[in-house]
């Protein structure tokens, strides 16, 4: 043998028995395994001392190539799981980790399955495999994935798009048309409601597309899910005050309220008896319009001139004063304690949506069936289904033997691809609307000129007999000192008279 094979050949054994002291019995086979926890970490060694990799949202697909033996988290348990996912390998602490098992031929579900295009089926199978016992409705359409796509984008006008994106979501997801000015910020006339602008075509093709959400668990907590599809209504055989503790982990209504930490569990599961409405999708929905911390004054039941009252589904809560308008809207129901605005507000969802054939997360944002009354959607947040949805499958994604109904849109015509999410790189390409130039100091009327029409406007506003607002206000405040006095009146007048010149370097 040629020295340097001999070399070689002790090299490649001294490497064999290093690499096998790391890994210890990890075997070269491969399976699919699920996350059985929200929040597990994946490790880059075998102990809870050891950096993290990633971490994983429960129900995530893994790979596991072996187990080894490493930190004793739980008595008697050492057992750690080597896993790949994606190009990410590390170690799970193997309580956190189960194995799928190859499922047998399900004669029914195949046969159900040819309801669906085939580009439906793999998924669904994917997801069958795991919850057996899970049902999927093929919910035919009568139009196309594009016309449906279309009726929430409005290719003619910006402004009548339905569906907008919070303006920290990540311009790619913006519609291409949104115009920004000099400091790189929304211009008012394409910003709603104070923290969301339009959202492009392809973002609302992305959200749409029902082949995305067919998946239990996702990257996002916003984005689709199977969950999405979830009908609505209330089964007392599969759910319970317990399942509904899982949903509401974390938030507000975890704590209760006067002493009693289970009162926002009796006042739910009362809501879901007499509304007929899923317990989880009431939690779910109050969560989603209140936040996780629930600190709006349209449920602290102190708010001035409406003390005592209640609107924890948001209804209402529009215009310029949406605190007031939103309890004036519960004041005239009478909702007079949080379990009357649960009760009224659960009763008015399913009266307003499940009663409208509406049964579902994705027909609530997006009213498909009845393209005539495409108006009656839920919300114009592009994806107030997958937020709220996503919360309430944490119920059920560990119990695999639960009996769910999913109602799943198929339409007339789908493209052979699924739509993709947009990119930041495809956003970069794009060509955006030209810049809108910052509105000049003293020019309160926006005509691009200061004349006495800025005059007036700037008196009427100190006189009170008209009240200036955003871009206008913020051009009247002509000495930049935050607020509108009789100085930029005067600076406005003295300019006119020829006698100053108004600086713009403060614009």
């Amino acid at each position: 043998m040629r020295k340097e094979s001999k070399v070689l050949s002790v090299f490649l054994c001294v490497t064999l028995l290093f690499l096998s002291t790391i890994v210890g019995n990890i075997s070269a086979e491969t399976s699919k395994w699920r996350i059985t926890g929200d929040g597990v970490r994946l490790r880059a060694e075998p102990t809870t001392k050891s950096d993290e990799v990633t971490s994983f949202a429960v129900g995530t697909l893994v790979a596991v190539n072996g187990s080894v033996e490493g930190q004793e988290v739980s008595p008697g348990n050492k057992i750690w799981y080597n896993v790949t996912y994606g190009d990410k390998i590390g170690y799970v602490y193997s309580k956190y980790v189960e194995e799928i098992k190859p499922a047998e031929y399900d004669t029914d579900f195949e046969t159900n399955l040819l309801n669906f295009p085939q580009s439906y089926r793999e998924p669904l199978r994917s997801i069958h495999n795991i919850y057996p016992n899970w049902k999927f409705v093929a919910d035919n359409m009568d139009i196309s994935l594009e016309e449906a796509i279309n009726l929430e984008y409005s290719a003619e006008n910006l402004t009548k798009t339905r569906k907008w994106v919070e303006l920290t979501y990540g311009i790619e997801w913006r519609d291409e048309r949104v115009q920004t000015d000099e400091k790189g910020n929304v211009i008012a006339d394409h910003i709603c409601e104070s923290r969301w602008t339009y959202a492009s075509k392809k973002a609302i093709s992305y959200f749409m597309d029902p082949r995305n959400a067919l998946t239990v668990t996702n990257t996002k907590y916003s984005f689709p899910n199977i969950f999405t599809f979830l009908q609505q209504s209330y089964d007392a055989r599969t759910q319970d005050a317990s399942g509904l503790r899982t949903v509401i982990k974390g938030t507000f209504l975890e704590n209760g309220y006067d002493g009693d930490s289970d009162a926002y569990i009796k006042d739910i599961m009362a809501a879901a008896e007499e509304s007929k409405v899923s317990p989880y999708v009431i939690a779910s929905t109050i969560i989603t319009e209140q936040g996780t911390k629930g600190t709006s004054s349209l449920i602290s039941g102190t708010y001035e001139g409406y003390e005592g009252y209640y609107n924890f589904f948001n209804y209402g809560a529009s215009g310029e004063n949406v605190i007031a308008n939103g309890l004036q809207y519960a004041k005239s129901q009478e909702w007079n304690s949080r379990r009357a605005s649960i009760i009224g507000g659960a009763k008015k969802y399913e009266s307003g949506y499940l009663g409208s054939n509406q049964d579902t997360y994705y027909y609530m944002d997006f009213n498909v069936k009845y393209p005539d009354r495409i108006w009656h959607q839920y919300a114009n947040n592009l994806y107030d289904q997958c937020v709220k949805a996503t919360s309430m499958g944490k119920s059920y994604i560990n119990n695999t033997s639960s009996a769910l109904t999913f109602k799943i849109p198929v339409y007339t015509s789908m493209a052979d691809t699924v739509y993709a999410a947009p990119t930041i790189e495809e956003y970069a390409q794009t060509t955006p609307e030209p810049r809108v130039p910052a509105r000049k100091k003293g020019d309160v009327s926006g005509d691009g000129e200061i004349t006495v029409k800025d005059f007036a406007e700037i008196r009427m506003h100190l006189l009170g007999v008209k009240t200036l607002s955003g871009e206008d206000l913020a051009a009247a405040d002509v000495n930049s000192d935050g607020s509108v006095t009789v100085k930029d009146f005067a600076m406005v007048r003295m300019y006119l008279l020829g006698l100053i010149s108004i600086s713009q370097k403060e614009n």
